[in-house]
């Protein structure tokens, strides 16, 4: 059976290079970070949990949740990042929906999905070379309600059933979640950060309490941590992947030119796991 070898969380957007001053740098530090901690893993496969921004997955679409199983995924290019491609695993991505479908979770196959930047920056921190495929687990957070976060906690532990039960021998498999912290977008409050509720998604994914995110309904989340903030549900998955251990901060910033709290984590994979 497979395994999951590694887990991480990060926000997922940077600017350019000195417009977020001495926390803009400490950011690109921790992503750096976060990445070469994947890559040591040595993974087989990818599989980065990210919100689409509109470029791929309409607002109204019935499902919460979608997987890519494209061969090669060829980037959609926005915040100008390069288009050159990704190779991707259709085979793995197309039994994760058919494996989540039997544990109760909906997920669509989201055919001719062109990766935004949620999926490309992440890719790009951990393999620049774009010789490890990738599998783009994307959350609907856009549709009106977004998957509760038990939902998206319910996501992992079956991506990880799936790795373990159904996924060749010894195929090594890094889980990255990305996405938030608190961020208003295209609103009034745009431009907010709540360092509290980043604090306590923080606090509560390193310390083993998953329990304490699971239980948060949407009004709680855009309330404390903007409409942004509910991308927090893509570390979910990756930490009910991780099964549920705790972990570290690698790094965390709230950064005003960027109207972003910018954090990074790394959890422990739990052998036992809390499924």
């Amino acid at each position: 059976m497979g395994s999951i070898v590694g887990a991480f969380g990060t926000a997922h957007i940077l600017m350019k290079r000195g417009t977020g001053g001495d926390a803009g740098e400490r950011v690109f530090a921790g992503m750096k970070e976060i990445g070469r901690r994947a890559r040591a893993l040595r993974p087989d496969l990818l599989v980065i949990v990210s919100s689409d921004h509109f470029y791929n997955y309409h607002a109204d679409e019935a499902a919460g949740f979608a997987v890519s199983p494209a061969a090669i995924h060829v980037p959609f290019g926005d915040m100008q990042l390069p288009r050159d491609s990704f190779p991707g695993d259709s085979g793995f991505a197309r039994g994760l929906a058919a494996h989540a479908g039997r544990q109760h979770v909906d997920v669509k196959l989201l055919d001719g999905y062109r990766p935004d930047h949620g999926v490309v920056i992440p890719a790009l921190m951990a393999d620049k070379t774009r010789s490890i495929p990738i599998v783009p687990l994307i959350s609907n957070t856009g549709r009106t309600p977004p998957p509760a976060f038990a939902e998206a906690w319910r996501l992992g532990v079956a991506l990880r059933d799936y790795v373990e039960q159904a996924t060749p021998p010894d195929l090594r498999v890094v889980v990255i979640g990305t996405g938030g912290l608190s961020h208003w977008l295209g609103v009034e409050q745009m431009g907010r950060i709540n360092p509290d509720f980043d604090a306590a998604v923080l606090d509560a994914l390193t310390s083993g309490r998953p329990d304490d995110l699971t239980a948060w309904d949407e009004a709680r989340i855009v309330s404390e941590g903007g409409n942004g903030g509910l991308e927090v549900m893509n570390w979910l998955v990756m930490a009910g992947a991780a099964g549920g251990s705790g972990g570290e901060r690698v790094y965390y910033e709230a950064v005003p030119e960027w109207i972003t709290g910018m954090g990074g984590v790394e959890l422990f994979v739990n052998e036992g796991g809390m499924c």
